[in-house]
């Protein structure tokens, strides 16, 4: 993973030295087909992305997601050995948001410096954006829902409490992957996770949000992770954004996982600045994981009439006790 920490902290720097020249840019290393560059433009105050693609390179802009604060267009420019070259190029339009906007644009960078076909381009830019999206239609003042929050603080419990046992923190960040809407939650090598919580009294069934949570095709594995989940009044060391600093304390000397954990968080649409309205607490009562395998219930694309999808259903928890994991859960991923 890139330290986009660093080199965003190294652009601003020269910036600030070289107060006359417009734009200071880096070429972000890559071994993917696009090069690109991230700049600053501090007398502007706004942040930069430029993606370098060939004449002959099909993007539609206006089939972009488009939202508050980001422009984007065609450029001609001269940047690093490339000179008068095309460049897609993505534009702060709101001046001095420097984290939110450092966020999306490191974001989008790191996308699209993985791709090694550039018929990738336009559909990685699309779900990047899209995602992006969530955060900024929110409104203002508008915190995550309840459910949200649930859901949210169970993927953190497992973050924490599982993967940091086993992994350095970049790893266990970089395998997170459901901010990215990628159908599990967590993406490990061959291997993948879907984390559920159940809250209320019984904790008797938990909720799939489609036919994808739970197919295993492509994978090695795929286990399912279960927490049910209290709810608290008056916690305040429960809260969601208390998990998130005890998170965030727990990294703060790892730079790139605190930078990537940023981006997901903000990609769910939790925003910092609204934590002192969050209110309710969450405690983990019971941990149950289960390996999804051949006979475990669910509904797969594969078995569903053509034309049927989206799909939502639950499932019992005690169907699930065949495909139980009774063993250490960290053995397996």
């Amino acid at each position: 993973m890139i330290n986009y920490k660093e080199i965003w902290e190294s652009i601003n720097n020269e910036s600030r030295r070289n107060p006359a020249q417009s734009q200071i840019a880096r070429r972000i290393p890559s071994k993917g087909l696009f090069n690109s560059f991230l700049a600053t433009d501090l007398r502007k105050g706004i942040r930069l992305l430029y993606i370098k693609i060939d004449s002959d390179q099909d993007i539609l802009i206006d089939s972009l997601p488009k939202f508050r604060g980001l422009d984007i267009s065609f450029t001609i420019q001269t940047l690093g050995e490339f000179s008068n070259a095309i460049f897609l190029r993505f534009i702060q339009s709101i001046p001095y948001t420097d984290n939110i906007f450092e966020l999306v644009i490191s974001d989008l960078c790191d996308k699209v410096i993985q791709l090694h076909n550039k018929n990738n381009l336009s559909p990685t830019l699309i779900r990047t954006l899209s995602e992006w999206k969530i955060f900024f239609e929110k409104q203002e003042n508008e915190i995550l829902s309840v459910e949200a929050q649930k859901g949210l603080v169970g993927e953190l419990y497992f973050l924490k409490d599982y993967l940091f046992h086993k992994y350095r923190f970049t790893e266990s960040v970089f395998y997170w992957t459901g901010s990215d809407r990628t159908n599990h939650d967590f993406q490990i090598v061959n291997s993948a996770v879907e984390v559920k919580t159940t809250s209320g009294k019984q904790h008797k069934k938990f909720s799939i949000s489609s036919e994808r949570q739970l197919d295993s095709t492509g994978l090695e594995h795929l286990y399912l992770s279960l927490f049910s989940i209290n709810l608290h009044s008056n916690m305040p060391d429960r809260i969601l954004p208390a998990f998130i600093r005890e998170i965030r304390r727990q990294i703060q000397d790892d730079p790139i996982a605190v930078f990537h954990f940023q981006i997901k968080l903000a990609k769910y649409g939790y925003n910092e600045a609204l934590a002192d309205k969050y209110t309710i607490g969450f405690s983990v009562s019971q941990m149950k994981f289960f390996e999804v395998k051949e006979g475990f219930p669910r509904l797969l694309q594969i078995n569903l009439p053509n034309g049927v999808g989206d799909i939502k259903y639950s499932i019992v928890v005690a169907a699930c006790t065949p495909f139980e994991i009774t063993t250490d859960i960290l053995n397996y991923i």
